[in-house]
């Protein structure tokens, strides 16, 4: 897969393009759909994305949450067999080109068919509109992609993620959710529990509700089975920011700067203050044995 991440006046491509363009965040089985229907015999396939999300320059909103991380997003691109992934930079100067502009840069990417989605807009201020493509090229609207009557969305997955519906969230999204983050030194006090667990510097991720959770967690292509803890530690050394930790099974690595994945797999209690260090050692102990047990069961199923 060709893969280009720089300004749109930078990006090049000689060969014609069927593309679709659209901010992709999470990938779900919408985006999915249009991704796949760019594959035709006299072009190749095209996808244009931004980073980072508008919403972050056009409304400054620098914790505006996300679903997924340009690394996951190319991951998933690929594995969808496209031949040219672009990422385009989303600065101030691109909020402000023109809709006449960006349909010359289309034109000198050689984009011969766009694919888009029924409410699709570009330009600045959103100004413009599919028939101001449809003189330049070819266009195909695709529906949107509909499950049990509710229309498939970013928002839509980032509610079910909130709520903890993470079933219904890995239904839609065509893969379980996960989220990336760099090990960082926290207060060490997993070591002095007997379990010593990776604290996780993360992008401004959607997370579900507080709560103990069964996760894999993947480390340099590798899987583990792991415990994951989001909250604010109410038994031992509280914490006033929300902190995500895990405590991986049968690994004994230093891997402080580090990237994990930790992909979600079954919420399995809320979080709670306990009222000695005995009793939530004692409680760690039944959340280990829970992710042992149903990591087996996977590894069966599997």
């Amino acid at each position: 897969m060709d893969f280009q991440m720089k300004r749109l006046s930078e990006i090049t491509n000689s060969t014609p393009l069927t593309m679709t363009i659209g901010n992709f965040d999470g990938l779900h089985r919408g985006h999915q759909h249009l991704i796949l229907k760019t594959k035709y015999q006299d072009t190749e396939s095209a996808v244009l994305t931004f980073s980072p999300h508008p919403m972050k320059v056009l409304r400054n909103m620098k914790d505006h949450v996300i679903i997924m991380s340009i690394e996951k997003k190319v991951e998933v691109v690929a594995s969808l067999g496209v031949d040219h992934l672009f990422i385009a930079t989303f600065d101030m100067e691109m909020a402000q080109t023109s809709k006449m502009a960006f349909i010359d840069h289309l034109k000198r990417l050689n984009v011969k068919r766009l694919v888009l989605g029924v409410d699709f807009r570009f330009g600045s201020h959103a100004s413009g509109h599919v028939e101001d493509l449809k003189a330049h090229f070819e266009v195909i609207i695709l529906e949107d992609v509909v499950h049990q009557e509710t229309r498939i969305s970013t928002t839509y997955i980032k509610d079910l993620i909130y709520s903890g519906e993470l079933a219904r969230a890995e239904l839609l999204l065509g893969r379980p959710y996960s989220i990336e983050g760099i090990v960082i030194h926290g207060d060490k006090v997993g070591r002095t529990l007997g379990m010593p667990t990776a604290n996780l510097d993360l992008e401004s991720y959607v997370l579900p509700p507080n709560g103990v959770y069964y996760v894999d967690v993947i480390h340099q292509g590798r899987k583990y089975p792991g415990a994951l803890n989001i909250g604010y530690n109410p038994t031992i050394n509280y914490s006033v920011k929300k902190r995500v930790e895990v405590y991986i099974l049968d690994f004994n690595q230093t891997i402080y700067g580090e990237k994990l994945e930790v992909v979600f797999k079954l919420y399995l209690r809320p979080e709670k203050q306990f009222g000695s260090k005995e009793a939530l050692i004692e409680q760690l102990m039944k959340d280990i044995d829970d992710v042992k047990r149903f990591s087996s069961k996977s590894l069966i199923s599997d």
